[in-house]
């Protein structure tokens, strides 16, 4: 029997001959050629022990049982051979330069390594370019995106007249700069990884240094309350998250959450919750500003700093046609501790309802509030009404910004006057007073060039609490701000500001609101960062 290191050996050539690529290339067409004649005799000496097994030789010997062992395996070998195995070479002969051409529908051994070798290449070459292409490309995990809640359809359509054919090339570059403002006022964020969501988030710091005076008279000073002249470095920081969603049924989910933390008189930090709320098609629920606000004075730093007025709402918007919209809310004022007058017994939520009217850089504002106030055996309706505009125009090239609001109130203080005059008149009221009253406010801001902008406004604060005896008292607050701001990148604004406000609060028998009888003086110098 053929040892195992020749009959691999047998194997290895007999492959190497198989193959045309390696056959006419090599040196070993005498070794090929001998293998094959080595085959033929292997074969034709089995033939003849074959032959001697078959006519009954080996039963007179020990070796019958070799015969069957033998007849047994060249059984074997010849139907592997008749099978064309991969490792069983056609025979070729010597005079033979080209080996023959496999058969049709019988795949040779150079036919099979080849298209092995090829499938192997092409694998290697695909894997490795993917890796490669993977390797030159940044990941995909994240995308920016803008946070734009989509256009509602109007709930009434009216045919428009039809526009000229042919506009001219100011009104489509004036077009093209309204959609770019539009698109910079929308928040921009990035996809979350594994979903369609986009999350913004955004956040500023101001921080300067502040200069108040305070003046004021005899009576007042003999209380003892007057605050002292006395210079702050207050500090604001504000925190908001926001996400944005289009759902598989075409509906709008939304969420913000807001903080601050301001610094306080006494050196310390408070922190206030602004906002958080989720907003779901046309609805919205949780904590958020009240839609019976309009003008909030964002443009000026200490206006900025006072945390603002916050609801716990309920609240449904409809949007009636292009330019005109209905909002009505369910509103809790008492979730803004800072802003909200104390009352006795349970008390069912303010109902709120807007209109809001844009068309171009016109924007009307009317609201109307009711409010329950329980005490003692019976319950009062307070109510509250506003009226605000916005009228934006380019002036000699330059933006220009016209604000004025009006708004009145019955036993419903919390409804009219600026954050600066809330928190003035709220400090000496109580829930059981009747008051009535009424604000106005006029704003302008002016852009003068891409870095440099100015902001003034003027407002008067008025509140009356009058009993059945006749006129218990009187708030009177005026006011006038300005400021300059310069902002040489986006994001980074510093100013100087300063404001002037005249304030008379006489109330019998009430000490605290004759100590803020006076005029008191703020100048500031301010720097803000927005991310």
């Amino acid at each position: 029997m053929p040892s195992v290191i020749a009959i691999c050996r047998s194997i290895s050539l007999r492959v190497t001959c198989a193959i045309p690529a390696f056959y006419p290339a090599t040196g070993a067409r005498r070794e090929c050629q001998r293998a094959n004649q080595y085959v033929a005799a292997f074969e034709a000496s089995h033939r003849r022990k074959l032959f001697s097994c078959s006519h009954g030789m080996a039963v007179m010997s020990e070796g019958a049982d070799q015969c069957w062992r033998f007849r047994s395996a060249f059984r074997a070998h010849m139907r592997r051979a008749t099978e064309r195995p991969l490792f069983l070479a056609q025979r070729m002969r010597p005079d033979e330069k080209r080996p023959p051409p496999p058969q049709r529908g019988t795949p040779s051994i150079a036919a099979v390594f080849h298209a092995a070798t090829v499938l192997a290449a092409a694998c290697f070459f695909i894997f490795a370019g993917s890796q490669a292409s993977a390797a030159s490309k940044p990941p995909l995990f994240l995308r920016s995106c803008t946070i734009t809640p989509p256009d509602p359809a109007p709930l009434f359509s009216f045919s428009t007249a039809s526009k000229p054919p042919a506009a001219s090339d100011e009104d489509d570059d004036a077009d093209d700069e309204d959609d770019e403002d539009q698109d910079d006022e929308s928040p921009r964020g990035f996809v979350s990884p594994g979903s369609g969501t986009c999350i913004a988030v955004s956040g500023s710091v101001n921080a300067g240094i502040q200069r108040d005076d305070y003046k004021a008279n005899a009576l007042a000073r003999a209380t003892g309350l007057v605050p002292q002249s006395a210079t702050s470095f207050p500090l604001s920081t504000t925190f908001r998250i926001e996400t944005g969603q289009t759902l598989a049924n075409g509906s709008y989910l939304a969420s913000a959450f807001e903080f601050s933390v301001d610094t306080t008189s006494e050196g310390g930090s408070e922190l206030t919750m602004s906002e958080a709320s989720v907003t779901f098609g046309a609805f919205v629920f949780g904590l958020a500003g009240s839609r019976f606000d309009f003008w909030a004075g964002d443009e000026f730093a200490f206006v900025g700093r006072v945390p603002s007025r916050t609801v716990a709402l309920i609240g449904y918007e409809r949007q009636l046609t292009e330019q005109l919209s209905l909002s009505l809310s369910a509103e809790d004022t008492s979730a803004d501790r800072r802003a909200v007058l104390p009352t006795r017994g349970n008390r069912v939520p303010d109902g709120v309802a807007r209109f809001l009217y844009e068309q171009g850089g016109l924007t009307l504002h009317g609201a109307l509030a009711a409010r329950d106030l329980p005490g003692g055996g019976s319950s009062r309706v307070g109510r509250a009404a506003i009226l605000g505009a916005t009228w934006e125009k380019t002036l000699l090239g330059r933006p220009m910004k016209l604000t004025a609001q009006v708004a009145g109130a019955v036993d419903a203080a919390t409804y009219i006057g600026s954050r600066l005059d809330q928190r003035t008149a709220f400090s000496v009221l109580t829930g059981d007073l009747t008051t009535r009253g009424w604000s106005g406010v006029a704003a302008i801001g002016r852009e003068w060039t891409d870095e440099w902008s100015s902001n003034a406004y003027v407002s008067r604060y008025r509140l009356s609490i009058p009993n059945a005896s006749g006129l218990a008292g009187r708030i009177q607050i005026d006011r006038v701000a300005a400021n300059l701001v310069w902002a040489p990148v986006d994001g980074l604004r510093l100013g100087l500001e300063g404001s002037v406000a005249w304030q008379k609060l006489d109330i019998a028998g009430n000490a605290r609101a004759a100590s803020l009888s006076g005029r008191q003086s703020s100048a500031q110098l301010f720097l803000e960062r927005t991310f």
